[in-house]
């Protein structure tokens, strides 16, 4: 005997569990709106707001929801570095934008979902998100938008070694920013600005505008956005040996990550943290930093950070002595600078490797290393600080016996 409810009744029911699972995320919406400390609420309840947001990406109907939900969320959960699952979040939610004709959030989720290309590396595929991003906006008239989506790409630029061209970009950018009358804008620009002239070692304007981005910041209350710029003070600091600020800050930022979950904040933190330790010649406290840093980033796996962390490691290894662990770090560094189109970062980090291979008399080893990294950087040579390493390492190498 078939006893199974009739089909109607199925409909009925699943309706009636559908209207429910909106309605909670209505409610977790609302929660999240009217929090005072969302960020710890997130961390608390992170499951439920996937789940939430989970059931409003399902229909075009539900769109408005699924996106304020993931606007909210999107900035807080970015250190949790679970970047593969909010990709497929952020490629639904700008798929149904296209179907909704609604540019201006169209834009917004273009340029989140380069972010997250950036971040795991896809270089070219972040670049055209970036690019769209910003058309969109400049086609809208919305210039606080337009600076973010160009700081973005001007960071791009640098990392791929271009750096006159980032600069460009981000002065730029903050023009955009300042003509809008947005301090949020103002200050991303600033701070996207400050790291590319530490790619340079321009000490001095890191700093300012670091600074510049840190009490912006500060005035509009955006916790996260401290912390991220903190970390780019501390890195700064290590370069002029102001080693009371750095330790009080680390201190005071390893406990709000440690309590936040922030793994990928953390793990920058203690990259930093590294070179403040072999700035003063602590190895062995260097050596822990980076070792922690790379633990990890075996739950964030961002390859352009992680090149960076195996490059100091083979510099502290090299230190240490440990020729063996030191060349295996700084050849992995090699490969990933070189994949990702690094150029700058690529060459040093075979110079790191040239000194391996001097200290260790390795002399075929060395000259080779030396002429690879010489040949391969010419094409920035009227790059500044690309040139001081080129002239250093033609030095080297024509001293060399």
């Amino acid at each position: 005997m078939d006893i199974s409810p009739p089909i109607s009744h199925k409909t009925k029911w699943r309706n009636v569990l559908q209207q429910q699972k909106l309605a909670n995320a209505k409610r977790w919406l609302e929660i999240l709106e009217k929090s005072h400390d969302p960020v710890t609420l997130v961390h608390e309840d992170y499951d439920n707001f996937l789940r939430a947001l989970e059931t409003t990406l399902q229909t075009p109907k539900t769109f408005e929801i699924a996106y304020d939900l993931s606007q909210i969320l999107y900035p807080i959960i970015f250190g949790y570095a679970d970047w593969d699952r909010w990709l497929v979040y952020l490629q639904q939610l700008h798929h149904t934008s296209k179907i909704l004709d609604r540019e201006q959030e169209e834009a917004r989720l273009l340029q989140q979902i380069g972010d997250i290309q950036y971040h795991k590396g896809n270089l070219a595929n972040a670049e055209e998100n970036y690019l769209k991003a910003s058309n969109l906006y400049k086609s809208q008239g919305n210039l606080s938008s337009y600076s973010l989506a160009l700081a973005m790409i001007a960071s791009l630029n640098a990392v791929q070694g271009k750096t006159k061209e980032g600069i460009s970009i981000c002065r730029k950018a903050l023009r955009m920013a300042k003509q809008a009358k947005d301090d949020l804008a103002l200050a991303n620009a600033n701070l996207n600005l400050s790291n590319i002239y530490r790619k340079i070692r321009n000490w001095e304007q890191a700093l300012n505008t670091a600074q510049t981005a840190y009490f912006i910041y500060h005035r509009l209350e955006l916790s996260h956005l401290l912390t991220k710029t903190s970390i780019t003070l501390i890195a700064i600091w290590a370069e002029s040996g102001n080693w009371e600020k750095i330790n009080q800050l680390s201190a005071e930022l390893m406990t709000v990550l440690d309590a936040s979950g922030d793994v990928y904040n953390l793990s920058q933190l203690k990259n930093n943290m590294g070179i403040s330790a072999f700035s003063q010649g602590n190895y062995n406290m260097a050596e822990a930093a980076w070792q922690e840093a790379l633990q990890l980033h075996s739950q964030i796996q961002e390859p352009m950070e992680l090149a960076s962390i195996y490059n100091n490691l083979g510099m502290v290894y090299t230190q240490l002595e440990e020729w063996e662990t030191a060349e295996e770090m700084l050849l992995k560094a090699v490969t990933s600078f070189r994949r990702f189109g690094a150029i700058f970062s690529w060459a040093n980090s075979l110079d790191n490797l040239a000194d391996l291979y001097e200290v260790r008399g390795q002399t075929a080893e060395f000259k080779q290393t030396l002429q690879e990294a010489i040949a391969g950087l010419q094409v920035l040579k009227d790059t500044p600080h690309a040139a001081e390493l080129l002239d250093y390492m033609q030095k080297r190498l024509a001293n060399s016996k």
